[in-house]
């Protein structure tokens, strides 16, 4: 069975480690949720147990749902009358949108009747309706054109457990902060693992040192963990209660263990000490503690260092120091911050893990010690910091994180291309993983042991899918875990030093060596038909592309997930360390695509000579084709993955050509997949004299040399307008602009692929021969072509983008956007 926790954001991983502290095997966090599988009995322990998770639903069923229509049919399909128990009131909510269903309230009306109309043609009854207290709530959530369907088994949510007697002795005007969140600070600093040691152990508790009790809210959910109290066991109404599949039998079965449980934990009630600058907030603990049913010991002390020593004496436990500012008077924040730096110098509490919740910007500072985490958390409209300091042992303690060595990352050239990942010498692993060669990974972030499983089970699914398509060049990895948001790209070739070693050995004895034959016209082709050295050995290499994360995540957390990255992926992909390389990705600001200079044109020559490349480059294979590419120079490497599929479309309508034509055309990979086809004639346009050369060179290493092929340096929205006066025209043209360019070399002009298309598209089908077509890609991913302008111009549009996406893309099918474009 299928199952999910929702809870606020951040809340994530933190819930997945009490998940699998609950025994579930598998769980995933995901945005807003973590989504496990198992059985009646693992979804009930959740519901009980969890001090972290909002609701707990089961997944009833997915559908198409791109109209009203599609919502009614979905819902209706679903077996009903065997979900809802007989007579159970309902309701029903709904969550997200797409272009046909804009209203959510419309929505879960229509998913209502979906549910009234099947219960009633099953067994003849129409269940009642509860919008307020419902036996049964059903969760419908609409994602693009699919939806799923759940039941929410908490019924009201999991964190709304404070009991009438705590809320009416609190004084007025006093919130206690949430459980959960409260829950959350504590689960931040190993408080919940500290106190079920000690148990298993049968040592005494962990202490609590809260430093700013405020209302109480973290006294009262330390008290339970201690006391090992399950957070749902007050609770008597429970979603479940409405479901058919409701099991009262394991129900009682967890309620007695949980009873038993509270009972043995009552031997060791475990210690609290409490304080707070404002006497305000301390009187609010008091009273709140009074009324909390708290077994354990509460001292409650005064604000000084030297009373928590005392309070503490010698002999102290395990523990952990915590502390809620947020809703401490600004004027008194100063001085709980000054009594934290006193109480982390002091020999009993140096070695505690510290959680500090605060207001933006109020976050804890300490002398000699570096936060671990800094989390932004959501409260209704108030935003709030989490700031964590690890213990000062374990830092010390900690293994050394070896991370990526001096030779598995690369300092890139400019902005923007690959990034040297700065390691700290102060760094220590948290966990560590076993990938499946026996030795173990060190990792900064223990949830990283997630992405490395995720890793290796997309990893085997792309190699089979890659060897069963003769692809040695793909993505492997795409952002899947939202936090650990990066791309893969894996690179199967040899490096172009090894081939021409190879090539010169084949040349000394006496022929010369080129790679497959493909049957062109128009061009010299060197001979592979005579004695050649064998191939060289083929190599791995992989490119992580880090994607920016966003401002809510901690920058020094996001580095060190980037490092966990860096440090599993070579490991489970089997690429040796200095075949690593990273690059960030940034925003262009411009672009080496155009100039005002004049066209520069010339010719191939020996093709020899011309295939010579720079030193580093590596040499792969794409379609019966040979490529350099470059992993240390350049943000991109010299092939676009994700164009594979367009470009052996390049070579289908090829085969009817006689002419090609390739603007804004980078390496000129599909030029060479033109030539590849026969066509008589190719121009290659760009105004980037390295791409121009680069181009070249391909071209040359497959044998398309000669004056049959022109290579054309020029702003090529100004070459378009040039060649669209005179009389040159072509057969098939393939068009793939930047999004934008503000290049100095375009004089006053910028690009703005968005603004500007049509008039580009005007000129491009202004150079096809009568019946050509242009083939039109772009990568801005809002892009919308103006199908009217374009029509008024005379020129028809076929979208080709579904076609032309990849399998290994297929997560991001909004990498590119492709079009036929042919005169009407």
């Amino acid at each position: 069975m299928e199952f999910y926790a929702s809870c606020p954001a951040a809340f994530e991983q933190a819930l997945a480690r009490e998940l699998r502290a609950l025994g579930i095997r598998r769980p995933r966090p995901l945005k807003g949720r973590v989504s496990f599988e198992g059985s009646v009995r693992d979804a009930y322990r959740v519901c009980l147990w969890s001090h972290l998770a909002s609701r707990v639903l089961l997944v009833l069923g997915r559908f198409a749902c791109a109209t009203p229509s599609d919502l009614y049919q979905g819902t209706y399909d679903l077996p009903w009358h065997e979900i809802i128990r007989p007579g159970a009131s309902i309701a029903v909510s709904a969550h997200g949108t797409n272009p046909e269903l804009r209203n959510s309230r419309f929505s879960m009306q229509k998913a209502k009747d979906g549910i009234v109309d099947r219960m009633v043609d099953e067994t003849g009854a129409r269940p009642a309706v509860d919008t307020h207290a419902p036996d049964a709530r059903i969760v419908l959530t609409i994602r693009g054109d699919r939806a799923s369907m759940s039941l929410d088994l908490s019924g009201e949510p999991l964190f709304k457990r404070l009991s009438r007697t705590v809320l009416a002795r609190a004084p007025q005007g006093v919130d206690i902060l949430r459980p959960d969140y409260a829950a959350l600070v504590l689960a931040e600093t190993g408080f919940p693992e500290l106190c079920q040691s000690a148990r298993d152990a049968g040592t005494e508790p962990p202490v609590l040192v809260d430093l700013a009790c405020a209302d109480g809210g973290i006294l009262l959910e330390a008290a339970a963990w201690l006391a090992d109290r399950a957070p749902g066991a007050a609770r008597t109404r429970w979603g479940f209660q409405g479901w058919a599949g409701h099991d009262r039998a394991i129900w009682r079965e967890l309620l007695a263990e949980a009873r038993e449980r509270e009972q043995a934990a009552d031997r060791r009630p475990g210690r609290i000490v409490a304080t707070d600058p404002d006497e305000r907030a301390v009187e609010a603990s008091k009273r709140v503690v009074a009324a909390g049913r708290i077994a354990c010991a509460v001292d409650i002390i005064d604000p000084k260092a030297d009373a928590l020593r005392r309070a503490l004496g010698r002999n102290v436990p395990a523990g952990v120091i915590v502390a809620d500012t947020s809703v401490m008077a600004p004027d008194v924040v100063p001085s709980a911050l000054r009594l934290a730096t006193d109480v982390a110098a002091l020999a009993p509490c140096a070695s505690m893990p510290i959680a500090w919740l605060s207001r933006p910007h109020g976050g804890l500072r300490i002398p000699g010690r570096a936060p671990s985490s800094t989390s932004t958390l959501l409260l209704g409209s108030d935003e709030l910091q989490l700031v964590c300091f690890a213990s000062a042992s374990a830092e010390a303690a900690d293994t050394p994180y070896p991370g990526a060595g001096a030779g598995e990352l690369h300092a890139g050239k400019g902005s923007g291309s690959n990034r040297t990942a700065d390691q700290k010498p102060s760094r220590t692993a948290r966990a560590t993983v076993d990938v499946g060669d026996g030795k173990p990974i060190p990792l900064l972030v223990p949830e990283s042991e997630q992405f490395a499983r995720r890793l290796i089970k997309v990893a085997r699914q792309r190699r089979k899918w890659a060897r069963r398509e003769g692809i040695t060049c793909y993505r492997v990895y795409d952002a899947d875990l939202p936090d650990y948001s990066a791309a893969i790209d894996l690179y199967e070739g040899t490096s172009v030093e090894a081939d021409r070693g190879q090539r010169d050995r084949g040349l000394a004895g006496g022929g010369n060596r080129l790679g497959e034959e493909h049957g062109h016209g128009g061009c010299n082709k060197l001979d592979a038909a005579q004695g050649h050295a064998a191939e060289p050995a083929t190599e791995r290499w992989i490119v992580v592309a880090e994607y920016a994360a966003p401002k809510t995540v901690d920058p020094e957390l996001a580095r060190d997930r980037m490092l966990d990255i860096l440090a599993i992926a070579p490991r489970v992909l089997g690429v040796p360390p200095e075949h690593v390389h990273a690059k960030t990705r940034q925003r262009s600001r411009g672009g080496s695509q155009y100039g005002k200079q004049g066209a520069s044109v010339h010719h191939g020559g020996n093709p020899q000579a011309d295939a010579t490349s720079p030193q580093g480059d590596v040499l792969i294979r794409e379609g019966g084709l040979s490529f350099t590419v470059n992993f240390n120079d350049y943000l991109d490497t010299g092939i676009f993955l994700d164009h594979r599929i367009t470009r052996g479309l390049v070579r289908e309508h090829a085969r009817q050509a006689r002419t090609f034509l390739n603007l804004f055309a980078y390496t000129g990979t599909a030029t060479c997949y033109a030539a590849d086809a026969g066509v008589e004639e190719t121009v290659t346009v760009d105004l980037s004299n390295t791409y121009l050369d680069w181009a070249e060179r391909n071209m040359a290493l497959n044998g398309f040399t000669g004056s049959a092929h022109h290579f054309v340096r020029d702003d090529v929205l100004a070459w378009v307008e040039q060649q669209v006066r005179g009389h040159n025209r072509w057969d098939l043209i393939f068009c793939d602009p930047p999004t934008f360019s503000n290049s100095s070399r375009m004089g006053e002009r910028t690009w703005d692929v968005q603004r500007d298309h049509v008039e580009l598209l005007k000129g491009v089908v202004g150079l096809l021969e009568q019946g050509g077509v242009a083939i039109f890609s772009c990568n801005l991913r809002s892009f919308k072509p103006d199908v009217e302008a374009l029509r008024a111009a005379g020129i028809g549009l076929e979208d080709i983008t579904e076609r032309t996406i990849p399998e290994d893309f297929q997560r991001n099918k909004r990498i590119h956007h492709c079009y036929l474009v042919r005169r009407l």
